[in-house]
């Protein structure tokens, strides 16, 4: 089969590699769409994420390697099941249309029974998904409904992590809110927001592309940063008084900070991109105390698959997917570099 190979730091491949098979308990899945998001190119270019803590290229189970410093790509996916082994006990039939977790927990230790399943202790990682197929654990795939095409059910996992970032900010009806990023993460957080009753929206993002495209799915106000003050414009739309719920998703540290001073009184944080470990975000404790801020992170996205798959076919997704051809790796690869794309998928 095709996938998409690190060879080594900054240098990807299709290559022909042995087709996985599914063990008693797995699915196999044809693969049709596969998301490039922010922590591949991390790892393509050699400085890890969130996935690899420690920076280095590491190989999670299930990851495919092809030899000391090359592996398959890849983590959000949608498909069709060509296989299903003989323990698997779901309703899955052969042809029917998935989306997949890439996190399979192991539902026994400590934090899985305590309702804490992103930290689970004995978690499997199913990576390689660059790739013509796949094969899964059950519990990790997900029918999708008739009115979700394959392209908008590869934003399954993706938008699963807006989800759970919509149940820490509890986000209620009439609050303002702030998104900075325009990426995919915060166009998803943009439409769940408006939906969860938010009354006043602003994104702020230096890509004209992504400001155009959050102001189509319903933001008030739109900043390039790097040309307007933000500060200014938020003390304007929200009468001197910050935003309730402030959402960072552009993974640069001195926005991380800036939330603190854009917050209301009682207000809530979440920092919801990933950064590097020695990344301090300098919080004042002081202007905390005194302001009563809430902060919150974001970690994968536990219990929110199911809900996601509901809101699929409810949110505006189209607009934020470009296509390229699985043999386009490269190209597609440096298009996510300049940043002016949402979500690129590669297409097996």
């Amino acid at each position: 089969m095709k996938a998409v190979i690190v060879k080594e730091v900054g240098l990807l491949e299709v290559q022909d590699v042995p087709e996985p098979e599914p063990e008693f308990d797995e699915i196999k899945v044809k693969i049709a769409f596969a998301g490039i998001c922010g922590t591949d190119y991390k790892i393509v270019e050699g400085v890890g994420g969130p996935l690899y803590p420690d920076g280095a290229i590491g190989w999670p189970k299930k990851t495919t390697p092809m030899g000391d410093k090359s592996m398959i790509l890849g983590h959000e996916a949608s498909g069709t099941i060509v296989k299903i082994g003989k323990d698997v006990r779901g309703n899955f039939k052969v042809g029917q249309r998935v989306a997949m977790n890439f996190r399979s927990t192991c539902g026994t230790c400590y934090y899985c029974t305590n309702g804490m399943e992103h930290f689970c202790e004995r978690v499997t990682i199913y990576l390689g998904l660059m790739a013509e197929y796949a094969v899964f654990k059950e519990n990790v795939v997900f029918p999708l409904p008739d009115n979700v095409p394959l392209d908008v059910g590869a934003f399954l996992e993706p938008l699963s992590v807006a989800v759970h970032t919509l149940d820490i900010a509890h986000v209620k009806i009439g609050d303002s809110v702030i998104i900075t990023g325009g990426g995919p993460i915060g166009l998803l957080i943009l439409q769940l927001a408006i939906k969860s009753g938010a009354s006043k929206v602003l994104v702020s993002d230096p890509h004209v592309e992504k400001r155009k495209l959050a102001k189509q799915l319903g933001a008030d106000v739109v900043v390039d940063p790097l040309k307007e003050n933000l500060l200014d414009i938020s003390n304007e739309f929200t009468n001197g008084r910050g935003y309730n719920v402030c959402f960072e998703t552009s993974g640069k540290q001195a926005v991380a900070r800036q939330l603190i001073l854009l917050a209301e009184c009682g207000g809530t944080i979440v920092w919801v991109a990933t950064y590097p470990p020695n990344v301090d975000a300098g919080v004042p404790l002081f202007y905390m105390h005194s302001k009563e801020l809430t902060t919150h992170a974001v970690k994968v996205s536990p219990y929110s698959f199911p809900r996601a798959i509901q809101m699929l076919p409810k949110l505006d997704l189209k607009p934020l997917i470009t296509i390229y051809p699985i043999k386009e790796v490269a190209r597609a690869f440096e298009a996510h570099k300049m940043g002016k794309n949402i979500k690129i998928m590669l297409q097996t």
